[in-house]
């Protein structure tokens, strides 16, 4: 259970939405300050609900009613699953490297899928727990049960990708990204190679690009039915018949897996090329 209060930081926070375009007239700062917080409440259901649908690993949604959000527990025992920065492997370890994978993948299917860019990520805004707790887990078979699977949190500040800035957003996510891996003795990504693998589209045949083009028509006009700032109506009300709106023809997360541990082993290989040389 997450409960907002009534806090002086609320004034803060319209940048993430007045250009978000599911909320639009009056501006964040006019708004009464305890419409401000359930407006925010209500914004990180609605990101949660538009994540969870689009298998991207967080917290499940339950409900929302005011300023208070209903989700899922993760973690054992009634102990809340750690997050990244509490996680003690040691450094250089393939689990970090596995890790790294995962959240550049959920970032991706995040932007994607979900349409949304998350502009808080970092070690604070990531819990690690085993696969077996998480409803989108990457791998679902019972040999991996008891792997680690890292899960995004807090989306209160997520953006839609249509907002003014939401790339410059999506770079400050993967910078911190990155650097929280870098600390770890592994190998990443540089960011400008990271960003460019996150927004890639995916490749599909002319007659399926035809029909995405037909459905983003259709989601335009939709969320437009449901883009005043009272919101009339949210995620999960919208859509039912058709299912989610968000899904992507092609698309495919071990695909997606597999050619970033690839590149990550070439720039590892790379990376001892370079050390082997400058001993000598």
């Amino acid at each position: 259970v997450k409960v907002f209060k009534r806090i002086q930081e609320f004034r803060d926070r319209g940048a993430y939405m007045d250009g978000d375009p599911r909320y639009y007239g009056r501006k964040f700062r006019n708004v009464d300050k305890r419409e401000q917080v359930e407006l925010w409440t209500e914004k990180e259901y609605r990101n949660l609900v538009r994540a969870s649908r689009a298998g991207v690993a967080v917290p499940t949604p339950l409900m929302q009613k005011e300023n208070v959000l209903f989700m899922r527990f993760l973690g054992e025992g009634g102990w809340p699953a750690p997050q990244l920065r509490e996680v003690e492997v040691k450094k250089g370890s393939k689990i970090w490297t596995a890790l790294y994978c995962q959240t550049i993948i959920a970032i991706r299917r995040l932007y994607h899928c979900a349409r949304l860019v998350h502009a808080d990520l970092s070690e604070y805004n990531i819990l690690v727990c085993p696969m077996t707790l998480v409803e989108n887990a990457m791998d679902k078979s019972d040999e991996a049960k008891d792997s680690l699977q890292i899960v995004l949190i807090d989306f209160g500040q997520a953006v839609d990708r249509k907002h003014p800035s939401a790339l410059h957003l999506l770079e400050r996510d993967l910078s911190l990204v990155r650097r929280f891996f870098a600390k770890k003795a592994i190998v990443a990504l540089s960011d400008e190679e990271c960003q460019e693998f996150v927004v890639k589209e995916v490749e599909i045949e002319e007659e399926e690009s035809e029909d995405e083009n037909e459905s983003e028509a259709s989601e335009m006009e939709k969320e437009g039915e449901c883009t005043d700032v009272n919101m009339g109506g949210h995620e999960d009300d919208e859509n039912k018949a058709s299912g989610w709106r968000h899904s992507v023809k092609g698309w495919d997360d071990e695909r997606d897996l597999e050619w970033l541990e690839t590149r990550l082993g070439e720039l590892k290989r790379d990376s001892k090329a370079a050390t082997s040389q400058d001993e000598h």
